[in-house]
């Protein structure tokens, strides 16, 4: 591996997935944060109208069925 490439955890495209499955046309996108440790931001025009608990309970929602264990590495999802 190439010194200085950071190589993605496969949580990130699980998530990903995830959430695109579950919240079609949204824009999903992702930073690392540290070690293996990224933070999402996912917009969606379903998140119109909602309330800031209502949008972060959907999202981790879904992060929670699709990593299980892995939650914890997410620091953040914000939503717009």
């Amino acid at each position: 591996m190439a010194k200085g490439l950071v190589v993605e955890p496969e949580y990130i495209a699980k998530l990903t997935s995830a959430l695109h499955q579950k919240l079609a046309q949204a824009e999903i996108s992702h930073e690392h944060v540290s070690g293996d440790r990224y933070r999402f931001i996912v917009v969606s025009k379903q998140f119109n109208e909602m309330f800031h608990p209502d949008r972060q309970r959907i999202v981790w929602d879904i992060a929670e069925e699709a990593l299980g264990k892995e939650l914890f590495k997410v620091s953040m999802i914000l939503t717009l």
